[in-house]
C-alpha cells in the first residue's frame, strides 16, 4: 500500500473522530469514555491477529507500557474532556502541533540533524492548517483555555508516543498494537471505577453506535495502520495525518454535505498539499 494511499486512509478515520466523540462527550465521562475505546479496540485486534501466524521476537513490556500511556490512556482522556471546552476547529488545529513538537523533541532529546527542507514542509503544514481551520468566531473565556491547554497536552502526548512508536521491532502491527491496547486497558479500567461509574450510562443507541465505531475503527484500526506506517516511512512523516485530518474533514463536508468551500478553505488545503510533497525527502541523518 502507497504511503501517501495509507496516510490519507489514517487521516480519513481521525477525521471523524471528532464528530463521534462531540456525541457522547456530554453523557459519558473522559475516563470510562477512553476505556470503553481501548477494551473494543483490543478485541477487534485480537480478533485480527488471531489470522496471523506467530511471528519471533519479544518486546520491552516497558516499551509497550510507555506507547500505552501517551498513545492511549493520557490523549484519550484528554481530548475527551478538552473538547467539552472548544470547538472541533480549534481542537483539530491544537492536535495538529504534533509535526511540530515532534520535530522539536527529535533534535533537542534525540539529538538528530534536520534538512532545512523538511523543516519547512513541517512549519508550511500548520501554516496550512491554521489557514483551513481557524474558526470565524472569536474564542473567549476561562473554560476555553482549560480546553485548549488539555488539547495542547495530548499533542505533546502523542508526540512522544510516535517516537516510542518508532522502537517497535518489525513483528506485525496488529500484534504490537493489540498489546498496547491491552495495556491501555488494564490502566484506565481502575480509574474510571474510582472517579466515574462506568456500569450506569445513560445512553441511546445513536451514542452507543458512536462508541463501538469509535473503538474499532478510532483506537483498533486506525493504531494499526498508523504503527504501518511509521515502520514504512518514520514517526515524522507519520505525523503528517494531523495536517490531513480538517483537509478531510472540509472536502467531505463539500462533496457529501453540501457544505461551502469558502477561499480561506481553498488556500489552507494547497498549502498542506505543498508542504505534504515537500515531506518526501528523508527528514533526518544520523550524526
Amino acid at each position: 500500500m502507497s504511503k501517501y494511499i495509507l496516510l490519507l486512509l489514517i487521516s480519513c478515520i481521525w477525521g471523524s473522530q471528532f464528530f463521534f466523540v462531540a456525541l457522547v462527550t456530554n453523557d459519558i465521562g473522559a475516563v470510562t469514555l477512553s476505556l470503553l475505546k481501548a477494551i473494543i479496540g483490543a478485541l477487534c485486534l485480537s480478533f485480527i491477529s488471531l489470522f496471523f501466524k506467530r511471528e519471533k521476537g519479544s518486546t520491552d513490556f516497558k516499551l509497550y507500557v510507555g506507547i500505552a500511556f501517551f498513545e492511549v490512556v493520557l490523549p484519550f482522556i484528554l481530548i475527551a474532556q478538552g473538547q467539552k471546552y472548544v470547538s472541533s476547529s480549534i481542537a483539530s488545529m491544537l492536535i495538529a502541533t504534533v509535526p511540530i513538537i515532534t520535530l522539536i523533541l527529535f533534535v533537542l532529546f534525540f539529538k538528530k540533524k534536520v534538512s532545512k527542507f523538511q523543516f519547512s514542509s513541517i512549519f508550511l503544514g500548520f501554516l496550512g492548517m491554521v489557514i483551513l481551520s481557524w474558526p470565524t468566531q472569536a474564542m473567549s473565556g476561562s473554560e476555553t483555555v482549560f480546553g485548549n491547554a488539555l488539547l495542547l497536552l495530548a499533542a505533546i502526548s502523542f508526540a512522544l508516543s510516535l517516537i516510542l512508536m518508532e522502537k517497535l521491532d518489525n513483528r506485525s502491527s496488529v500484534i504490537h498494537m493489540r498489546n498496547v491496547l491491552w495495556i491501555a486497558t488494564i490502566i484506565l479500567l481502575p480509574g474510571a471505577f474510582i472517579f466515574e461509574r462506568p456500569l450506569h450510562l445513560d445512553i441511546d443507541r445513536l451514542q452507543m453506535a458512536s462508541i463501538v465505531i469509535l473503538g474499532i475503527f478510532h483506537a483498533g484500526i486506525v493504531y494499526m495502520l498508523y504503527n504501518l506506517l511509521i515502520k514504512k516511512r518514520g514517526a515524522l512523516f507519520a505525523s503528517f495525518s494531523n495536517y490531513m485530518v480538517p483537509v478531510v474533514g472540509v472536502l467531505m463536508g463539500y462533496f457529501i454535505l453540501n457544505e461551502s468551500l469558502a477561499l480561506q478553505h481553498i488556500i489552507g488545503i494547497f498549502i498542506i498539499l505543498c508542504a505534504l510533497l515537500l515531506s518526501n525527502k528523508k527528514a533526518f541523518k544520523s550524526d
